[in-house]
Protein backbone atom coordinates (compact mmCIF):
# COMPACT_ATOMS: atom_id res chain seq x y z
CA UNK A 1 0.00 0.00 0.00
CA UNK A 2 1.20 3.57 -0.05
CA UNK A 3 2.12 5.80 2.84
CA UNK A 4 0.04 8.76 3.53
CA UNK A 5 2.71 11.30 1.26
CA UNK A 6 2.51 9.42 -1.95
CA UNK A 7 -2.00 9.28 -1.44
CA UNK A 8 -3.96 12.04 -2.26
CA UNK A 9 -6.61 14.12 -0.22
CA UNK A 10 -9.12 13.62 -2.80
CA UNK A 11 -9.57 10.26 -5.26
CA UNK A 12 -11.71 11.29 -8.26
CA UNK A 13 -12.31 7.82 -9.07
CA UNK A 14 -11.55 4.82 -7.80
CA UNK A 15 -12.39 0.87 -9.59
CA UNK A 16 -12.54 -1.57 -6.82
CA UNK A 17 -10.28 -4.81 -6.12
CA UNK A 18 -12.76 -7.10 -7.24
CA UNK A 19 -13.75 -5.36 -10.22
CA UNK A 20 -13.17 -5.71 -13.63
CA UNK A 21 -13.36 -2.98 -16.62
CA UNK A 22 -12.89 -3.57 -20.63
CA UNK A 23 -12.17 -0.74 -22.27
CA UNK A 24 -10.52 3.17 -21.99
CA UNK A 25 -10.89 5.10 -18.92
CA UNK A 26 -10.47 9.07 -18.49
CA UNK A 27 -10.46 11.40 -15.30
CA UNK A 28 -9.83 14.72 -15.24
CA UNK A 29 -8.67 13.95 -11.82
CA UNK A 30 -6.71 11.36 -10.08
CA UNK A 31 -7.59 7.46 -10.30
CA UNK A 32 -6.64 4.88 -8.17
CA UNK A 33 -6.99 1.26 -9.48
CA UNK A 34 -7.50 -1.89 -7.20
CA UNK A 35 -9.18 -4.22 -9.72
CA UNK A 36 -8.65 -5.36 -13.39
CA UNK A 37 -8.32 -3.07 -16.44
CA UNK A 38 -7.80 -4.15 -20.32
CA UNK A 39 -7.64 -0.95 -22.12
CA UNK A 40 -6.06 2.55 -21.27
CA UNK A 41 -5.65 4.60 -18.30
CA UNK A 42 -6.28 8.81 -18.97
CA UNK A 43 -6.17 10.96 -15.92
CA UNK A 44 -4.99 14.40 -15.75
CA UNK A 45 -3.95 13.79 -12.09
CA UNK A 46 -2.53 10.75 -10.45
CA UNK A 47 -2.42 7.21 -11.24
CA UNK A 48 -2.32 4.93 -8.62
CA UNK A 49 -1.65 1.17 -9.68
CA UNK A 50 -2.10 -0.80 -6.30
CA UNK A 51 -0.73 -4.20 -5.55
CA UNK A 52 -4.48 -6.23 -6.51
CA UNK A 53 -4.43 -4.53 -9.95
CA UNK A 54 -3.20 -5.91 -12.82
CA UNK A 55 -4.04 -3.58 -16.61
CA UNK A 56 -3.11 -4.39 -19.95
CA UNK A 57 -3.22 -1.25 -21.87
CA UNK A 58 -1.33 1.89 -21.34
CA UNK A 59 -1.16 4.48 -18.24
CA UNK A 60 -1.44 8.40 -18.82
CA UNK A 61 -0.95 10.44 -16.05
CA UNK A 62 0.48 13.78 -14.27
CA UNK A 63 2.49 11.27 -11.83
CA UNK A 64 2.22 7.05 -11.92
CA UNK A 65 2.69 5.29 -8.63
CA UNK A 66 2.31 1.08 -9.25
CA UNK A 67 2.64 -1.65 -6.99
CA UNK A 68 0.68 -3.87 -9.47
CA UNK A 69 1.04 -5.32 -12.85
CA UNK A 70 1.14 -3.48 -15.90
CA UNK A 71 1.54 -4.75 -19.49
CA UNK A 72 1.84 -1.66 -21.45
CA UNK A 73 3.23 1.98 -22.13
CA UNK A 74 3.31 4.25 -19.32
CA UNK A 75 3.63 8.18 -20.36
CA UNK A 76 3.74 10.76 -17.14
CA UNK A 77 4.43 14.26 -17.51
CA UNK A 78 5.69 13.76 -14.00
CA UNK A 79 7.31 10.95 -12.13
CA UNK A 80 7.12 6.70 -12.01
CA UNK A 81 7.46 4.96 -8.59
CA UNK A 82 7.86 1.11 -9.05
CA UNK A 83 7.19 0.36 -5.68
CA UNK A 84 8.69 -3.26 -4.83
CA UNK A 85 5.29 -5.04 -5.94
CA UNK A 86 5.26 -3.36 -8.93
CA UNK A 87 5.44 -5.59 -12.16
CA UNK A 88 5.78 -3.10 -15.01
CA UNK A 89 6.21 -5.00 -18.75
CA UNK A 90 6.18 -2.12 -21.34
CA UNK A 91 8.13 1.28 -22.39
CA UNK A 92 7.65 4.14 -20.40
CA UNK A 93 8.33 7.94 -20.68
CA UNK A 94 8.56 10.02 -17.83
CA UNK A 95 10.66 13.42 -16.58
CA UNK A 96 11.91 11.43 -13.33
CA UNK A 97 11.72 7.37 -12.45
CA UNK A 98 11.79 6.03 -8.73
CA UNK A 99 12.13 2.63 -8.56
CA UNK A 100 12.24 0.57 -5.31
CA UNK A 101 14.16 -3.01 -4.56
CA UNK A 102 12.04 -5.73 -5.53
CA UNK A 103 10.60 -3.80 -8.45
CA UNK A 104 10.47 -5.26 -11.96
CA UNK A 105 10.50 -2.91 -15.18
CA UNK A 106 11.22 -4.45 -18.16
CA UNK A 107 11.63 -2.28 -21.38
CA UNK A 108 12.73 0.80 -22.75
CA UNK A 109 12.98 4.84 -20.58
CA UNK A 110 12.85 7.69 -22.43
CA UNK A 111 13.86 10.81 -19.86
CA UNK A 112 12.18 13.91 -21.11
CA UNK A 113 12.66 17.57 -19.75
CA UNK A 114 10.05 19.16 -17.66
CA UNK A 115 9.00 22.74 -19.63
CA UNK A 116 9.23 25.48 -18.39
CA UNK A 117 5.57 25.85 -17.06
CA UNK A 118 5.26 22.30 -15.66
CA UNK A 119 8.32 23.00 -13.55
CA UNK A 120 6.82 26.51 -12.53
CA UNK A 121 4.52 24.81 -10.95
CA UNK A 122 5.87 22.18 -9.66
CA UNK A 123 8.99 23.95 -8.78
CA UNK A 124 7.62 25.95 -5.61
CA UNK A 125 8.05 29.80 -5.84
CA UNK A 126 10.99 30.73 -2.97
CA UNK A 127 11.02 34.57 -4.24
CA UNK A 128 7.75 35.36 -2.69
CA UNK A 129 8.71 33.34 0.67
CA UNK A 130 10.03 36.19 3.22
CA UNK A 131 11.66 34.71 6.58
CA UNK A 132 11.79 36.80 9.43
CA UNK A 133 14.42 35.99 12.24
CA UNK A 134 12.54 37.71 15.68
CA UNK A 135 13.66 37.23 18.85
CA UNK A 136 10.78 36.27 21.49
CA UNK A 137 11.45 38.26 24.48
CA UNK A 138 8.68 36.86 27.14
CA UNK A 139 7.57 39.79 29.81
Amino acid sequence: MFNKKNTPLAMDTVLGEFTSFTGNIESEGSIKILGKVEGDIKANGDVYIETTSSITGNIYGSNVYVSGYIKGNVLAKGIIHLMSQARLYGDIEVSGIVADEGAIFQGNCKMVEVKDEQAAAVTPKTSKLKFKRDILVED
